[in-house]
């Protein structure tokens, strides 16, 4: 995947995770003016960025939800449930699709059929009677229009080729390369500015451009002169395709009449063939009379060369035709014509040669060419003339650099071409009355200034006034204008730096056991102090380091908690339920990775409040609680932790059909079922292919879910518990830390080996004689501080030989949800700040393990799971 493509693909989903979130709180609060105008705004960016890639049914989807959109804005449209409904599916569809350009799976043509069936559902809210079918052709009609017929022109497009001059035609005709030939117009948004869009230069790059025009509307006082009132209109020579894949950006802001060169040349027949008689040429009459290509291009290139033209339009008229004579290929066009007038030049009414319509064109060039008749001026136009005469008569006029511009502009609006000042400044005068003139003498540079469009006036032309008032005010606006402070950085980049910073963690960690190799064996004891210290400078700075990465990596739980609204809609709506979700806490922070890994387990816990937990509206009616179930998903920070908790006020779980279940699904025995408590039953719940659904669906019943999210937050490092009181609701607790990366771990020794556990479990590590341990049903115990404490051999439970007997006993207390136990070790070793990383392979298997971390002496340690050993052992 391209890096552009990526980046598209990271900001329209967020994008679409905001326009989501509005829809959601639309439902619930009702359509607000700005949330309907956030969604819009949100599609619009999607929409317009997606012009950037060849994803047309994207795009055309984005385009017709648009749509929707702007008419709900406008209030053409009122916004209803099934609306908010076909948005969502059209927002799961784009997500759909990104999924599958990420991975490259995508199939365009497998879209088109899924974008041309929404997009008609969504278009249909607007226009009710339009057909429900929508034809893929014409599923961009704002951009296209029918392609002409390729032997005639209509009127209309006469009009449109003469708007470039009395001649635009034949022009256009000489310079037909290819069989194809288009007129465009462009209207620009008016905030292209602000996004860096370069209108002219967009024109300019038109594929097969030959003419374009700019048009600037008069403009009111109130008028934004930063916003673009520009409308430009452009002939060229290239297939509609060339011109939509060139302005796909800029789609709903132009459209485009083809028609073939045939066409544009039956046009032309009369106005070729009356030129032809005005040049009177024997010649190249006969030539064209005995149809001999080769004479016509030798007669016509030879007078092409020798004739003298003036800026005429007839003269300018015969250049064209004898250039069109001395290249073209095929004279067909012109054979009728010739036999039936014998290149008299006649005027003709038949269809493709429609004088009369050019009549009107011709009109329209001679009135825009011909400078020696008065012309209307605009307010826009007088104050622009008015402006480059000023210009003209300054002291800072440069020819060299400034005529270019001031005649270019001049001769756009006069409709004329001019060779030096003199030319210049005299048809500025006469096209001004006087009176104009002379009060624009009087005034000040500043007032001219303010009736110049925006970037018309060179900057090193400003009045010096105007220049001192743009610096007074600048002040101002640098001291209100923000730094950016937010810096996207793809995740991979931090994870890399992570990486590092436990590579660092372990190069630090070998310092001691170089300060102690100094020592032990190289018997330095000032070398080993200096490793010491050092080891402490070293530490310090790692430790800053480690915050650092950690605290790029935190992210709001928000990031995943903004998801589960839709959740719970949707699940809601199929079950028909009434659930209100809210969310506290939101606020935070979770390292992101472990946030993700357990944004699985609480779809898994909402799944089941909604399924089992919460009444359908009749049963809550019926036992007195609201028709509307609610549930709370709730994010608290504890110390380095965090606790997460999802409740409802649902039906409960009752703890004796919980053991009954189980030990009719082969869960627990018969004598776990008479010796359980109502805690013990709950917890059955995680047990491995346990559910109290009595149907199978799609949602529940299959016994696969809540063993799958304790089995994930124990991954994690976290434990859950569940607590549940019949009638009320029930509460599921996760504690989870708050970051996986760096942990505290204690070390110790069993059978020659390194272990180690989290520092968070360690309650104390004690040395106790033999004759202490005490042996009550058949299970060893300790009695410490009047607190007895069940015990676990390591040795035993990790599958090691026993040891031989010893006087005393090293145990290590660590805390679990179910109280304190003491593990039997063989020997105490530091604490020690490490990066663990889960286990892979083999070992991936061996649940007892939570995972690894390599020490810096080279050796690796295995993080042991208390709470898997612990079950196995007791």
């Amino acid at each position: 995947m391209s890096e552009l493509l990526d980046v598209f693909i990271g900001e329209s989903r967020e994008n679409l995770e905001s326009a989501s979130q509005e829809l959601l709180e639309i439902q619930s609060s009702g359509p607000a003016s700005e949330r309907v105008d956030k969604i819009f705004r949100d599609l619009h960016t999607i929409k317009g960025s997606s012009d950037l890639f060849d994803i047309k049914p994207l795009t055309r989807l984005a385009h017709a939800a648009e749509d929707l959109l702007d008419s709900v804005r406008s209030n053409e449209v009122t916004y209803s449930d099934d609306i908010g409904d076909l948005l969502l599916e059209a927002l799961d569809q784009i997500s759909i699709w990104f999924d599958e350009l990420e991975v490259g799976s995508q199939n365009i043509e497998q879209w088109k059929p899924i974008s041309t069936q929404l997009s008609a559902q969504l278009r249909h809210f607007i226009d009710p009677t339009a057909s429900s079918e929508v034809d893929e052709s014409s599923a961009t009609v704002n951009n296209e229009s029918p392609i002409a017929d390729p032997q005639t022109l209509s009127e209309e497009h006469i009009a449109l080729i003469a708007n470039f001059g009395r001649n635009a035609d034949l022009d256009l005709l000489c310079k037909a390369t290819g069989p194809d030939c288009y007129f465009i117009q462009y209207t620009p948004d008016e905030g292209c500015f602000f996004r860096g869009e370069d209108p002219i230069n967009v024109t300019v790059a038109l594929p097969g451009i030959k003419a374009f025009n700019i048009e600037m509307p008069e403009l009111g006082e109130d008028a934004d002169i930063y916003n673009c009132f520009t409308s430009i209109k452009a002939l060229g020579v290239a297939g509609e395709d060339e011109i939509k894949q060139h302005m796909a950006y800029y789609e709903g802001q132009y459209s485009c009449v083809s028609f073939s060169t045939q066409a544009l040349k039956a046009v032309c027949t009369s106005k070729i063939l009356k030129c032809v008689e005005a040049i009177d040429d024997e010649t190249l009459n006969s030539a064209l009379n005995d149809t001999d290509i080769e004479q016509v291009h030798a007669s016509a290139g030879l007078l092409l060369a020798s004739l003298n033209f003036d800026d005429s339009e007839d003269d300018s008229a015969n250049r064209a035709v004898l250039s069109l004579l001395s290249s073209i290929d095929d004279l067909s066009f012109l054979n009728n014509e010739i036999r039936e007038d014998g290149c008299s030049g006649k005027d003709t009414n038949t269809n493709g040669s429609p004088e009369a319509g050019n009549s009107s064109a011709n009109e329209a060039g001679d009135s825009k060419s011909d400078t020696s008749k008065p012309k209307t001026l605009a307010l826009h136009e007088r104050a622009m003339l008015t402006q480059q005469l000023t210009l003209l008569n300054s002291d800072n006029y440069k020819s060299e650099f400034m005529f270019p511009s001031i005649a270019g502009l001049v001769g756009n609006i006069l409709g004329a071409e001019f060779e030096n000042e003199d030319a210049l400044a005299v048809a500025i005068s006469n096209a001004l009355d006087e009176e104009t003139i002379q009060a624009q003498q009087t005034s000040n540079d500043a007032t001219a200034e303010t009736t110049q469009p925006a970037n018309t006036q060179p900057a090193n032309t400003q009045p010096a006034n105007a220049l001192e008032t743009t610096e007074d005010t600048a002040a101002p606006v640098k001291a209100e204008r923000q730094a950016v402070k937010m810096l996207k950085v793809d995740q991979s980049k931090i994870d890399y730096l992570m990486d590092i910073v436990g590579e660092l963690t372990v190069a630090k960690n070998s310092l001691p056991y170089l300060a102690k190799q100094a020592e032990e064996e190289g018997g330095s004891r000032k070398l080993s102090k200096q490793i010491k210290a050092h080891f402490s400078i070293v530490n310090r700075l790692t430790e800053s380091l480690q915050s650092a990465v950690l605290q790029i990596r935190m992210v709001p739980v928000s990031h995943v908690f903004q998801r589960y609204p839709r959740l719970v809609r949707d699940l809601a709506r199929k079950l028909d339920k009434k659930i209100e979700l809210c969310m506290q806490g939101e606020d935070t922070e979770f390292d992101k990775n472990l946030i993700e890994s357990l944004s699985e387990p609480l779809i898994h816990l909402l799944r089941n409040s909604i399924d089992h937990g919460i009444e359908s509206p009749a049963e809550r009616l019926a036992a007195g609680k609201p028709e509307v179930g609610r549930i709370d998903l709730i994010a608290t920070p504890l110390d380095d932790s965090v606790i997460i908790e999802i409740r409802d006020d649902g039906k409960g779980i009752d703890p004796q059909k919980i053991k009954l279940l189980a030990f009719q699904k082969g869960v627990i025995s018969e004598t776990q079922l008479e010796n359980l408590d109502d805690n013990e039953a709950l917890q059955l719940i995680f047990a491995a292919g346990f559910s109290t659904s009595e149907q199978v669906s799609d949602l529940s019943g299959r016994g696969v879910g809540m063993d799958a999210v304790k089995t994930m937050v124990s991954q994690a490092g976290g434990t859950i518990e569940m607590q549940s009181e019949v009638g009320v609701g029930s509460t599921f607790k996760l504690l989870l830390p708050q970051t996986m990366s760096v942990n505290r771990v204690m070390m110790f020794e069993v059978n020659d080996q390194m272990f180690g556990v989290g520092m968070d479990a360690v309650v104390e590590t004690v040395k106790v004689p033999t004759a202490d341990i005490q042996r009550i049903r058949n299970e060893h115990v300790l009695v410490i501080r009047e607190k007895l404490i069940p015990l676990c051999d390591l040795r035993e439970a990790l599958g090691f030989e026993a040891a031989e007997e010893r006087e005393e006993h090293s145990i290590l207390v660590v805390s679990t949800p179910q109280g304190e136990f003491g593990l039997i070790i063989d020997k105490f070793h530091e604490g020690i700040d490490v990066i663990q990383k889960p286990l892979e392979g083999v070992l991936a298997g061996y649940a007892h393990f939570s995972g690894t971390a390599l020490l810096g002496d080279g050796r690796v340690l295995l993080i042991i799971n208390v709470q898997e050993v612990l079950a196995k052992c007791l």
